[in-house]
């Protein structure tokens, strides 16, 4: 048998091949764990009762609108706070009292999966815990396509099921194994926003511009905070991509939150996705309700600038105020400033149109988010896939043939994973090292080097695919 001409066409060897069933089978026994802590538990452990329980509320109030026949005759005797909450997915509740924080049209895609209220009948719901193991798989899937797409754009040359096939994909997830396991063992919803931001990154480098915009509709109707990443088609100068962002924002913030609660309900729960989390979260101000469980800055686990800030401001965890400074937040936004500024000018200077620099390029303003965000919870850290998978498939693209992106790429990229990973283990967290910003230096870190190497290129490197209307930054403003 003729060996293949390059080490990058050849098979997976015996050990990587097991590597990765052990993998799969390590996957099974964390989905079982989840599972286990989110259902099976006295108290849940997940924050995906939270979109379950807004979708039973959505599912509620659709059955009250168009089959009001089928609403209970015994409804009066609900708890009158039941009766109060139950249509209003801004003030449902789930089983630990915690409120849904996302554009409405989440919560309409939560209705297959919802969850009732203990007292209500069961009967056409799915059991709670199959509908976390449902979601557990469908971010298990979410996060393949994601890793897929990315690696698929940028070195669409690797044989199928080759070595450099299996680790243009597999080691960015590696990589980012804190983030997404801490997102699903959360039953968040990051890994979610990661694919839709491939999938407008693969739309975009194939030409597909009004597709793009409809990818990115996804991601901003999801968490709102991903709008920042029209930034990409901006300085592209992909004009089309707005079409598909206007009309994907119509179709989820409008047509589909209307044909739930009309046209005035739809405004008035996209109003309130500004007054209950935008604004107490970036300006401090508006409704307080989830100051205790989102918004506070003792909170959570918050590693944005402003967190970090706050936290070292005030050491003593047990008397750190609740309520950040007005000084602080000034100091956030002065900082996240800076790093746009940085990105846009080393994009301007450098940026050319190979797919591996423009993911690049995207990998940064996503990091920019990530710490831009006032409220950065240590399972947004699944947004790093971006920039994680375009720094290592730039090494691919730059080594024909082969499946190693080089040991300097592999060493940076590794030690931020292990950095963003440890502060989630309890004995690690105890140090104080999440309170210190270990992740957010960490993910600084990260991004200068990327910012460093983005529109440097290797003798080697070639631009694997033409991409279709990629054009250098520099010409945005020649």
């Amino acid at each position: 048998m003729t060996p293949p001409a390059d080490p990058g066409s050849a098979p997976l060897a015996r050990f990587e091949a097991i590597g990765l069933w052990l993998m799969g089978l390590l996957l099974i026994a964390f989905g079982g764990l989840v599972a286990d802590r989110s259902a099976f538990q006295t108290d849940r452990k997940t924050d995906f009762g939270v979109y379950a329980r807004a979708g039973f509320s959505v599912r509620a109030t659709l059955t009250a609108r168009y089959f009001p026949s089928a609403v209970p005759e015994n409804e009066e005797y609900f708890p009158p706070e039941a009766r109060e909450l139950k249509y209003d997915i801004y003030q449902v509740c789930d089983d630990r009292g915690w409120h849904y924080c996302y554009p409405p049209a989440f919560a309409v895609f939560m209705v297959p999966l919802a969850d009732p209220f203990f007292w209500e009948d069961r009967t056409g719901y799915l059991p709670f815990g199959a509908s976390v193991i449902i979601w557990f798989v469908i971010n298990l899937i979410l996060a393949w396509y994601a890793a897929h797409a990315l690696a698929g754009a940028v070195v669409p040359d690797a044989v199928r099921w080759s070595r450099r096939w299996w680790y243009a994909r597999t080691v960015p997830l590696y990589i980012c194994l804190g983030g997404i396991g801490y997102t699903l063992s959360r039953g968040q919803v990051n890994i979610v926003l990661v694919a839709l931001v491939a999938g407008m990154f693969a739309a975009a480098v194939r030409g597909r511009a009004v597709a793009a915009g409809a990818w990115l509709a996804g991601a901003v109707a999801l968490k709102v905070i991903p709008v920042f990443l029209i930034l990409f088609p901006l300085v592209r100068r992909e004009w089309r991509t707005g079409i598909g962002l206007a009309a994907g924002l119509f179709v989820l913030l409008g047509v589909i939150p209307a044909a739930v609660w009309g046209v005035e309900g739809a405004v008035d729960n996209n109003l309130k996705v500004f007054s209950a989390v935008i604004a107490p979260g970036s300006l401090g101000v508006g409704d307080q309700t989830r100051q205790k469980e989102l918004t506070g800055a003792t909170s959570t686990d918050s590693q944005s600038f402003q967190a970090v800030i706050h936290n070292l401001r005030y050491p003593d965890k047990p008397n750190r105020p609740k309520v950040v400074d007005k000084s602080t937040r000034l100091a956030h936004w002065a900082l996240s400033l800076l790093m746009v500024a940085v990105t846009l000018v080393a994009a301007w200077r450098g940026l050319g149109p190979a797919p591996a620099d423009q993911l690049v390029f995207l990998g940064l303003l996503c990091v920019v988010m990530l710490l831009t965000t006032p409220v950065s919870h240590m399972h947004y850290y699944a947004m790093g896939l971006p920039l994680v998978a375009g720094l290592w498939l730039k090494g691919l693209a730059g080594r024909p043939g082969e499946f190693w992106a080089g040991w300097c790429t592999f060493g940076v990229l590794m030690t931020w994973g292990v950095l963003t990973a440890l502060p989630l283990f309890p004995p690690v967290m105890d140090l104080g090292l999440l309170d210190a910003g270990l992740a957010t230096f960490s993910t600084v870190a990260l991004w200068a080097y990327g910012v460093a190497v983005m529109g440097r290129c290797p003798r080697t490197c070639p631009v694997t695919r033409p991409a279709a209307r990629l054009q250098p930054v520099a010409a945005v403003v020649a």
